[in-house]
């Protein structure tokens, strides 16, 4: 697919962010983007990551006239390392999640139970990635009082899987109630995002500190059996 170019080389400096925003926000997979900047644009190309909840993959490059920055939909790019790759499985879990509450609270259970289904059994593949090989594989410092990283991610995995097993014990018997479902269902997306929120921002940094002082065949070892356990 040929790349849509937009140059942005003259747009004054206060409204590049802006004008790249408005060309890169419907950006679907297997498009490609490409804006031509005055100015370095690792900032800006972060900043619009950051606006459309990392969707977003780029490759910058130094032109004679400026800089040309290709943007791809995330989706069309294998993850770049470790954190990658659990930061992209939390997003789609999140999709999954986000559609069957979706139908959940319009009272379409019978279409939410396959979502539910998938979301349950890929939530429990990221969890044993996490919790039976990389807490060991990258161990981290414990605080006796619990309150270090690892120790608040495995403790929160246990109220997850505590939720979710609510969840889909309200199909047991068949003819479940939208509002007791919706209402586990809010319940345990609350206390996703708090999780994902502390996991990416405290967590993940440590491992991927950790990671950096490896040599480069064991990362990639790693971050293929991660992705393995993950696929299932």
């Amino acid at each position: 697919m040929e790349s849509r170019v937009v140059d942005l080389r003259r747009e004054p400096g206060s409204r590049v962010l802006t004008a790249a925003f408005y060309e890169v926000k419907g950006l679907q997979p297997g498009e490609r983007l490409v804006l031509l900047t005055a100015e370095e644009p690792s900032l800006i190309a972060q900043s619009l990551d950051l606006q459309l909840q990392h969707r977003l993959a780029w490759t910058a490059v130094r032109e004679e006239s400026g800089w040309r920055v290709e943007i791809r939909h995330r989706a069309d790019v294998a993850p770049k390392d470790l954190v990658d790759l659990l930061t992209r499985d939390h997003q789609r879990l999140d999709g999954l999640f986000a559609r069957a509450l979706q139908l959940v609270n319009g009272n379409e259970l019978a279409g939410a139970s396959p979502l539910i289904r998938e979301f349950a059994s890929g939530l429990r593949r990221h969890v044993e990635a996490e919790n039976d090989l990389l807490a060991i594989r990258l161990p981290l410092p414990r605080d006796p009082a619990g309150v270090d990283p690892l120790s608040i991610m495995l403790r929160e995995h246990e109220e997850i899987l505590g939720q979710l097993a609510l969840i889909e014990s309200c199909y047991e018997d068949g003819a479940p109630e939208s509002g007791e479902v919706a209402a586990f269902m809010a319940i345990l997306s609350g206390t996703l995002a708090k999780h994902e929120y502390r996991e990416e921002n405290n967590l993940f940094p440590l491992w991927e500190a950790l990671l950096a002082r490896e040599a480069g065949e064991a990362r990639d070892e790693l971050l293929a059996r991660v992705e393995k356990m993950l696929k299932g």
